[in-house]
């Protein structure tokens, strides 16, 4: 949309705190933009960044020397995206709640899916977002005890649906200004040991992270009143999380999304016991269901919009039972098609981290009970777009289902099964994390947006 000119800003957080912890501190982050005169607000110009310290107890900070076989590190392809839990956007005019992004880190860790490797290892979202493709690398952006300084530098766009799958700037006038919430994750949930045998290098009891000097960049752009007056709303890309639970080897699971502009339905699945708070594992992991062996879709007990079952094959439990651990690998060409079609919502899909070495590499940190990679994203997909730009179906009242049989609660060849080194996660119950894209619609008039 064209403007007459734009002017920079940057915004310190409310009531001057600089200093903020999420344990023993401050721990939400509060950002006020107001409204300006003949100003509108570009959402993707929006930039949230500061200084992140770590210290293994109250003060002392983690320094290489810490490091040792293992260490400490964030989900490398999150990167500081991991310490949000939660962001809310309200309007200052009535104080009204806009957009609340729940479950903020499992939903930004499969929409980077559609990064490539390369991508997070030769700088992009690198050194801004401390992100890399290597865990240890991650783990060497929080090391900073021996500068004498508040911390590593970091800048990330807060990703939400107003702030991100926005493509339209916001009429501030309208909104009276927009204050930003940002809810910090606990530290035993956004990091976690990479080795939980090395005892020496692990997450103490009070090991903490601070944010210093952090502040909100942007830009305003200004326009012509008549313009501005035009602006009566705005459609974003709006994400709901739906849980359910797989606990048993074939079981059907039923959500109703009550959605009039669905894009696509991510199914992503966590074992119980990984799911949030266990500091020993990473617990934004995106790995496959233990053991997949099918998956149906169906909509108001109808197979749709594929008339068919996905068979996995070959299924890990397949596999010669004295097979590599290291190097065991499912699949269905199609399943993985369907997949990265609906993370990189376009046909051909391009790239993507779902692929065969990250997915042998999440199954070996599985069996060695170590977290040697974050970089598998590995989901069931479908995009209700069918690749069509524009286009959306409405699902109002209709009960969508899926039919996964698996290796849960079975006694399968070849899954982690709680022997030896390994994890437990064939026999405990995973949880079902339905995430729903669709347009939403907010209306400046009544602060209300639709679904």
């Amino acid at each position: 949309m064209p403007s007459l000119y734009k002017k920079f800003f940057e915004q310190v957080p409310l009531n001057n705190i600089t200093e903020f912890k999420a344990n023993n501190g401050v721990n939400i982050i509060q950002f006020m933009i107001p409204s300006v005169q003949g100003a509108t607000l570009s959402t993707q110009d929006l930039m949230f960044s500061g200084n992140l310290q770590v210290n293994t107890d109250g003060a002392t900070g983690y320094k290489k020397t810490e490091f040792g076989a293992g260490g400490i590190s964030l989900d490398s392809v999150l990167g500081m995206h991991g310490i949000i839990d939660r962001v809310d956007l309200i309007s200052a005019r009535g104080n009204t709640l806009l957009e609340q992004r729940l479950n903020y880190q499992l939903i930004s860790k499969w929409q980077r899916g559609v990064q490539a490797e390369s991508n997070l290892e030769n700088g992009r979202f690198n050194s801004q977002q401390l992100c890399s493709s290597e865990v240890r690398a991650t783990r060497n952006f929080l090391g900073r005890a021996a500068f004498d300084d508040d911390g590593q530098d970091f800048a990330i766009q807060l990703n939400t649906g107003l702030m991100k799958d926005n493509g339209q700037v916001l009429n501030l006038g309208a909104l009276g200004g927009m204050i930003i919430k940002i809810y910090l994750s606990e530290p035993v949930n956004a990091f976690f040991n990479i080795d939980p045998a090395q005892v020496s290098d692990t997450i103490g009891t009070d090991f903490n992270y601070t944010l210093k000097n952090v502040k909100l960049f942007g830009r305003y752009n200004y326009m012509t009143p008549d313009v501005i007056n035009a602006l009566s709303g705005v459609q974003y890309r709006k994400v709901d999380n739906l849980l359910s639970v797989v606990q048993s080897s074939n079981d059907t699971l039923t959500n109703m999304p009550q959605v009039s502009a669905l894009h696509k339905m991510m199914y992503v699945f966590q074992p119980n016991s990984e799911t949030a708070n266990n500091k020993d594992v990473n617990n934004t992991a995106t790995n496959m269901l233990v053991g997949l062996k099918k998956y149906l879709l169906s909509m108001n007990g109808v197979r749709m919009p594929l008339d068919y079952e996905i068979d996995i094959n070959p299924q890990i439990q397949q596999l010669p039972t004295d097979s590599g651990k290291a190097d065991r690998v499912s699949g269905n060409a199609e399943q993985q098609y369907l997949a990265i079609s609906a993370l990189n919502d376009q046909f051909p899909p391009t790239h993507s981290l779902s692929n065969a070495k990250n997915q042998a590499q999440a199954l070996s940190d599985q069996f060695t009970n170590t977290t040697e990679s974050c970089l598998n994203v590995d989901v069931i997909g479908m995009n209700y777009s069918f690749n069509f730009a524009g286009y959306t179906v409405a699902v109002p009242n209709d009960l969508m289902s899926i039919n996964v049989e698996s290796g849960v609660e079975t006694n399968d060849a070849n899954l982690p099964d709680g022997t030896s080194a390994s994890r437990n996660i064939r026999d405990q119950a995973q949880t079902q994390n339905l995430f729903i894209e669709y347009d939403s619609q907010l209306n400046y008039a009544n602060m209300m947006s639709a679904r």
